[in-house]
């Protein structure tokens, strides 16, 4: 009745789990997935960005140096007339020393001098009958040499040149006059710019390009994604601030629209990439969330399975113990073996709930079946931590109080330092109760031999890497010196991981002897109905005998399990 209670309840809760567990995977599978592909999409975004960027920054370099070439030549002539032209002011030789100096190859050829009252002289009209006034300057420029003053675009009809308009470039007393351009700065087809002249306050002024260009990108970011018209903006001056500045504007929207392969490519891989880890998610979760989920809310006397492997004496070759082993059911009723799920227990600090199951679960089942007429020794592995439980002696009550058929083991694995003193306390409370002790995996972790001298236990099981190990090698040489550690001791010995028939051979003729043995050569973790039939078989034969008996001297003394 209570199993098929089971299977039913098993049945709704397969079901249920399995509903929400599918939901919950395939959510955190398209959310993680989702946020792959955005984040993705983000990075090439930011790497295509920062490739655009450079390349204005390239081209507004482009941009910007004839009108640098331009300065560097108004800055040189500058220089020119202040270190040539030092004769009287607008005197035949003061004309003749700037008449020399516009004829250098540098496309400057009218210079002016500026007096208090404007323009006194220029080269091409020599003195002037009435100066021209200037006016305010434009725009000024900071510059090492002095502040440059600026009129753009003035007409220069006062000074001889009717229907020419021209810019003026003045510094202390002298004056540049130079036309505009007959075409503007290079055209770039996927790039807009305006540049222009900003002065030391920060002022911009304006002079080709794009008109509204450069107030538009102030305060914009560089990629600027979110607005209306997406774009790639910057502004790039020679010095700032009063210098020469070029707005720069690259139309996202445009650029895609012409490289619509590589974009379409990009977004086919980050795709891919996005499917992959929603799998490696999916998968992920269903390793890890889901079975935690199932082992929690399912962790019960239905679900925890015992396994029985025999643990023979070496001498007599009978079966003298058994060694029980967990196993959990889970709820589609497959098997899950312990180093998926113990550390689960361990984490969740469900170890002496977990103990208590297993030792209720091998007690019901090992007192439904016929165990000879010796006590046979039933080991359990016991968590380090559970050794503090004041209650842990009592979870084998069962057990001790039916001591003619069983002797309750308990195998201890030094998984952490100890305090001598604090553990043999623990250990007496148990050996007290009845309950035999076996230090478990000697030989591997913390486990030592001055452990094993300092606590009284019954007996040592050495780890089963030195029994698989290959002859002549370190782990085999050091499987001798183990059992001469232990023998010197007055402990048992059990050896597991016996393999092979030779292996039991040469355990069997090993001198100081092994007392009992363990492994899959003699048989593999039965359930209970295997087992029962095991210890039958064996009392058919007169003698709960796994392996045939080894010889014996006269002298030879048998061994008392454990004692």
């Amino acid at each position: 009745m209570l199993e098929s209670q089971w299977e039913k309840g098993a049945a709704m809760a397969k079901f249920i789990v399995n509903l929400v567990s599918a939901r919950r995977q395939q959510a955190a599978a398209l959310l993680a997935g989702l946020v792959a592909f955005v984040l993705i999409c983000l990075l090439v975004t930011g790497f295509a960005g920062q490739i655009t960027v450079t390349a204005i920054e390239r081209e507004s370099r482009q941009i910007l140096k004839p009108l640098l070439d331009r300065k560097m030549g108004i800055q040189n002539a500058f220089a020119l007339l202040e270190k040539d032209a030092v004769a009287e002011p607008c005197s035949p030789l003061f004309l003749d020393q700037i008449r020399r100096i516009s004829l250098l190859p540098d496309g400057l050829q009218e210079f002016a001098y500026v007096g208090e009252a404007g323009i006194t002289c220029s080269v091409t009209q020599g003195r002037l009958a009435t100066p021209v006034p200037l006016g305010k300057a434009d725009t000024t420029l900071s510059e090492p040499g002095g502040p440059i003053e600026f009129w753009a675009e003035r007409e220069m009809a006062d000074l001889g040149f009717s229907g020419i308009v021209s810019s003026i470039a003045k510094r202390g007393h002298f004056a540049i006059l130079y036309p505009k351009p007959k075409t503007d700065l290079p055209l770039v087809g996927w790039l807009r710019y305006e540049w222009g002249l900003e002065d030391a306050s920060g002022a911009f002024w304006p002079r080709g390009g794009e008109a509204g260009l450069y107030d538009r990108n102030l305060g914009s970011h560089a990629i600027d994604v979110f607005s209306l018209s997406p774009a790639v903006r910057g502004i790039h001056c020679d010095v700032s601030p009063g210098g020469i500045c070029v707005a720069t504007v690259v139309p996202i929207l445009p650029l895609l629209a012409k490289g619509w392969p590589i974009l379409l490519v990009t977004l086919f891989l980050a795709a891919l990439a996005a499917v992959g880890v929603a799998s490696q998610m999916r998968a992920a979760v269903a390793r890890w969330w889901s079975l935690d989920s199932r082992f929690l809310r399912t962790l019960g006397p239905e679900t925890i399975q015992c396994l029985y492997q025999p643990i023979v004496n070496l001498k007599t070759g009978e079966i003298e113990a058994c060694e029980v082993l967990a196993r959990w059911r889970d709820v589609d009723g497959s098997t899950v073996f312990p180093d998926c799920f113990i550390p689960i227990v361990e984490k969740s600090g469900r170890t002496f709930e977990f103990t208590r199951l297993v030792v209720d679960r091998a007690y019901r089942e090992l007192s439904q079946i016929k165990t000879g007429n010796a006590p046979l020794y039933v080991t359990f592995n016991v968590f380090p931590c559970d050794l503090r439980e004041p209650g842990l002696p009592a979870v084998f009550s069962d057990f001790l109080a039916d001591c003619d058929r069983f002797i309750p083991v308990a195998e201890l694995v030094e998984s952490e330092a100890i305090d001598v003193k604090t553990m043999q306390s623990r250990l007496d409370t148990l050996r007290a109760s009845g309950i035999k002790v076996l230090i478990d995996d000697f030989g591997a972790g913390y486990s030592n031999i001055k452990n094993l001298v300092d606590l009284s236990v019954d007996g040592v099981k050495i780890d089963r890497s030195f029994a698989m190990a290959e002859d002549g090698t370190v782990a085999a040489r050091m499987l001798d010196l183990a059992v001469e550690m232990v023998h010197a001791t007055g402990r048992a010995i059990v050896v597991e991981g016996i393999e092979t028939e030779e292996r039991l051979e040469m355990l069997r003729r090993h001198h100081p002897a092994v007392d009992f043995v363990q492994g899959f050569h003699l048989s593999r973790p039965v359930d209970i109905g295997r087992f029962e039939r095991l210890l039958a078989d064996a009392e058919t034969s007169s003698s709960r005998s796994l392996i045939r008996r080894a010889p014996s001297t006269a002298n030879e003394m048998m061994v008392e399990a454990f004692a």
